[in-house]
């Protein structure tokens, strides 16, 4: 049925496909729909598929360019990959550079290098100070 965790990652890869088609209210539906799937079949919002799926639905709300959704969906995905992860990873540090890239995109520069230094020191930390991977995450 349309009930299963695999459903929900098919619906993530075609509103990919989708985003990149240019078609991206359609995409929006679709992550929604991917996102709302997981929630229900996986019993709980904190798992790394939920957190993945919150940073390509906001990810997909910024090039839609709807920051205040994008921002939300980035927010609501922090807070799971911190309650699932307390030690910190990668994921984290992601979710703090799209936060920043938001607040770039709106101007609040200070607000926007704040949160990029966050994720600077989650990428070092987790990926090592001298790892290339670090400039890339950033990039």
């Amino acid at each position: 049925g349309e009930d299963h965790e695999r459903v929900a990652v098919v619906l993530g890869n075609m509103a990919s496909v989708l985003d990149d088609q240019g078609k991206g209210a359609e995409a929006l539906a679709v992550w929604e729909k991917s996102l709302d799937i997981l929630r229900r079949t996986l019993g709980s919002s904190d798992n790394g598929q939920v957190a993945t799926s919150l940073l390509n639905l906001g990810s997909s709300y910024r090039f839609q360019g709807m920051p205040d959704e994008a921002l939300a969906r980035f927010e609501e995905g922090l807070g799971v990959v911190r309650r699932i992860h307390p030690e910190r990873n990668v994921m984290e540090g992601k979710f703090l550079a799209s936060i920043g890239n938001i607040y770039t995109e709106q101007g609040r520069l200070d607000d926007a290098l704040a949160w990029y230094k966050k994720a600077h020191r989650i990428y070092r930390k987790t990926l090592g100070a001298e790892s290339a991977e670090v400039g890339r995450e950033l990039g």
